[in-house]
């Protein structure tokens, strides 16, 4: 490992650091590290990894943080996925998350968190940020419009369910197509990091929108004299989930 980590022509000092720091994260498991990388693409693979180790031991260092050995569970996830990624961004966003993974107690969240980090694009990841800076936005407008107690009252209750977030703000964000825009929202979603507006049904009869949820506890009733039709209306607004917010946060860059 050592050999391989002198190869990559940094800094004496900086290379010190990081052989110490992996061999805390890694433990044993560092003989499995180097050989893991003993193919053609081995030494882009261990440059991503020590790149990555390097912003994480930095960010750490910053905080005055030591990390924790890592399970296996977590950890082989992590060396496979994060050392194919070679984009400065994300790069950074692994580093983020491995410094916040390697200095809190096991939650079960890890290899999820991992998976999901490792199925984002670059501008899916941009796309996930200014998606959670407009969540956090409309949340401080809507806490601007209450008093100072109501503020401090409010501030823990306001929740993922309670702000939307419109497709066509992404879509001039980004300036994409309605295709695109469409396929970039639903991998998000179906990574479980958003969540679409639940469709409302458009009743003719009465000219009135009803809420299934709204509606669910209600008895049944039937008059087959009546002529109704009902029509589900389908939103391409969505919410971020909980998952997608501890997620995002786990992540987030300063």
């Amino acid at each position: 490992m050592k050999e391989i980590i002198e190869e990559l022509n940094l800094p004496k000092q900086i290379l010190d650091k990081t052989e110490k720091f992996m061999s805390k994260l890694l433990g044993p498991a560092i003989r499995e590290f180097g050989e893991l990388f003993a193919d053609k693409v081995r030494f882009k693979r261990i440059k991503n990894q020590v790149e990555i180790f390097n912003k994480t031991r930095e960010i750490l260092d910053k905080n005055g943080l030591e990390p924790r050995e890592l399970k296996l569970k977590t950890l082989v996830p992590l060396i496979e996925k994060s050392s194919i990624e070679d984009d400065e961004i994300m790069q950074a966003k692994w580093a983020k998350l491995i410094a916040n993974i390697a200095t809190t107690p096991e939650n079960g969240l890890e290899p999820r968190m991992i998976n999901t980090l490792s199925s984002l694009s670059v501008l899916e990841a941009k796309i996930l940020d200014f998606i959670h800076e407009n969540f956090e936005t409309q949340k401080e407008l809507m806490l601007a419009k209450l008093t100072k107690n109501l503020r401090k009252k409010y501030v823990k209750k306001i929740s993922v369910s309670d702000i939307k977030i419109t497709s066509e703000s992404v879509k001039k964000k980004f300036q994409l197509s309605d295709e695109f825009t469409k396929i970039y929202i639903n991998n998000l979603e179906s990574l479980g990091l958003l969540r679409y507006e639940e469709p409302r049904i458009e009743i003719d009869e009465h000219g009135t929108y009803a809420d299934p949820i709204q509606y669910k506890n209600r008895e049944p009733s039937i008059d087959f004299n009546l002529d109704i039709t009902a029509n589900y209306k389908k939103s391409d607004d969505f919410h971020i989930t909980v998952f997608g917010n501890y997620f995002i946060n786990q992540c987030k860059l300063e």
